[in-house]
């Protein structure tokens, strides 16, 4: 199993995006306490299986999560898309320029330019129409992501205990303590009081909330707006002004 999440990006136009995704965060208040569930349609299609995608051998962790929010969108929307390995592999040469069977080309990729290359180009028809970082350290934004968009990219750092934990069915509830520790991303998809649950190698993974609020765990978290999907889902709270954020993410990515 492989990590490839390469450090956050901070730039004049991310940290516009982050104060527009703010804005439109902040007047919604406390977040439910157990998201919608979006994860049934999935397992009802895939019997569970999430798909490694290419990240037990290469570091396309962040396209494994375009990927698997593939999977979460369409599933709820009617008709499941599974992209195959090769097209996970495919987006991750496409930004990063790996070269399938050379590993000095596996350089893993930034949250940023994975989201950026989802709004222009998108993945097995799927183009987002925005995005923008989330303040990894207020867990209301953190969970309406999650409950407006189907999901919030995470940033975070692993290590070979968090696979062994992973593959033991244990939660994750501590920092890693392997000094080899890596960043990797991986997509909460459900949550509730006690945990959420990200998607990785495959399978679901239960993080504690304790976890998630410790900045050595938690670098980065990324909201990505597909608008036909919120307004489809109908989760989105009256207080929630779609539209006027849309309008903001397209001005900064234009400017």
């Amino acid at each position: 199993m492989k990590f490839g999440r390469r450090p956050p990006v901070h730039n004049r136009h991310t940290m516009r995006a982050a104060l527009a995704m703010a804005r439109a965060l902040d007047p919604l208040g406390v977040a439910p306490t157990v998201s919608n569930d979006y994860v049934t349609a999935v397992d009802a299609a895939t019997g569970g299986d999430w798909g490694m995608m290419g990240n037990d051998s290469v570091g396309d962790c962040t396209c494994a999560d375009c990927g698997h929010q593939v999977m979460l969108h369409t599933a709820n929307a009617g008709t499941i898309i599974i992209p195959t390995a090769a097209q996970v592999l495919a987006l991750y040469s496409a930004i990063t320029g790996y070269v399938p069977g050379d590993e000095a080309t596996d350089q893993g990729a930034d949250e940023h330019s994975v989201c950026q290359y989802m709004m222009e180009t998108g993945l097995c028809g799927q183009v987002s129409a925005g995005s923008g970082q989330v303040d990894p350290t207020n867990l209301d934004h953190l969970r309406w992501t999650v409950q407006l968009f189907g999901a919030c990219r995470l940033g975070i750092t692993v290590g070979q205990d968090s696979i062994q934990q992973f593959s033991s069915h244990q939660p994750w509830e501590s920092v890693t303590t392997d000094p080899n520790a890596g960043g990797h991303d991986v997509p909460i998809v459900k949550y509730d009081e006690e945990y959420a649950y990200v998607v990785t190698w495959g399978g679901l993974q239960a993080v504690s909330w304790g976890l998630i609020q410790n900045p050595q765990f938690l670098e980065e978290a990324h909201a990505e707006v597909y608008p036909d999907w919120v307004r489809a889902s109908g989760t989105a709270p009256s207080g929630f002004a779609l539209n006027a954020l849309l309008s903001d993410l397209a001005a900064i990515a234009a400017a």
